[in-house]
């Protein structure tokens, strides 16, 4: 991602964004722009306003899934140096990595727990305003009108909704995938064992997300089946990078320190 520019420090922990969060947030609001305008019937200004506010809570509630993994790792001894936006939303870097299937369960499921809460509460929060009918209307994106509070409270809930079906997705490396390499390091008591099950479940969901995305591209949506294309392709380095880590730490578990040496002063008498 290179360098991010800082936005905010939330509880010590420095929130940034990389150049490339700048473009998505730019063709964000372009084209919710475009759909509030429909949906709210309303000004060019008022829909411009809209998608404003929803763009910034929608990465509001990146960062505050990001901080759900950054505070429990806290509350287990691993420090966060920072978290950062990018073109696919939001990581928390971590200072090491887990120690225990207990550690990598609990940071794992703590997103996708503060983005359930979020659903919870935009949701409520807009049937409270409204009526339960009127809001799943709009946030099923039928052809009705609706209040500018209500639309962007529909929006946040179903947005957050789908990012929380996708990241529980059992693919590493999303939350779902390192849940799952949580369960079978537990399972089989050997994290590397874990990290290449997750992977190669990683990898054949990015197959999945390409084959799919480029369907779309050639039928029906070509920006999303690009995007998607693009996703699954990041997400497959992601799971290819897991199971090669776990298989370059596997066959360096047995070596010592000693071992190593003797092998350097060999090479240097040859």
């Amino acid at each position: 991602m290179g360098q991010s520019i800082q936005l905010a420090r939330l509880f010590g922990i420095r929130i940034g964004a990389s150049p490339s969060w700048f473009i998505v947030l730019f063709v964000m609001v372009y084209a919710l722009s475009g759909y509030f305008r429909d949906t709210l019937s309303g000004s060019s200004q008022q829909a411009l306003l809209v998608a404003v506010l929803a763009a910034a809570l929608f990465f509001a509630s990146i960062v505050l899934h990001e901080l759900g993994h950054a505070l429990v790792a806290r509350r287990n001894g691993i420090s966060t140096s920072g978290i950062d936006l990018w073109f696919f939303g939001g990581v928390a870097k971590l200072d090491r990595d887990t120690r225990s299937p207990g550690e990598e369960f609990r940071i794992s499921a703590a997103g996708p727990a503060m983005t359930a809460v979020i659903v919870v509460v935009a949701g409520l929060l807009a049937v409270a305003l409204s009526s339960p009918g009127e809001v799943l209307d709009s946030a099923r994106f039928a052809d009705v009108e609706v209040s500018p509070v209500i639309a962007l409270l529909s929006w946040l809930a179903t947005i957050n909704l789908f990012l929380l079906v996708f990241n529980l997705v059992p693919a590493f490396p999303l939350d779902g995938g390192r849940i799952a390499r949580a369960i079978a390091w537990q399972i089989t008591g050997d994290k590397h064992r874990g990290s290449r099950i997750a992977g190669r479940m990683g990898q054949a969901f990015s197959y999945v997300l390409i084959g799919g995305g480029a369907y779309l591209a050639l039928t029906t949506d070509p920006f999303n089946g690009i995007w998607f294309m693009v996703l699954g392709f990041f997400l497959g380095q992601g799971a290819r990078g897991a199971v090669l880590s776990a298989d370059f730490s596997e066959s360096i578990d047995g070596v010592t320190v000693a071992a190593l040496i003797a092998c350097n002063a060999l090479g240097d008498v040859i």
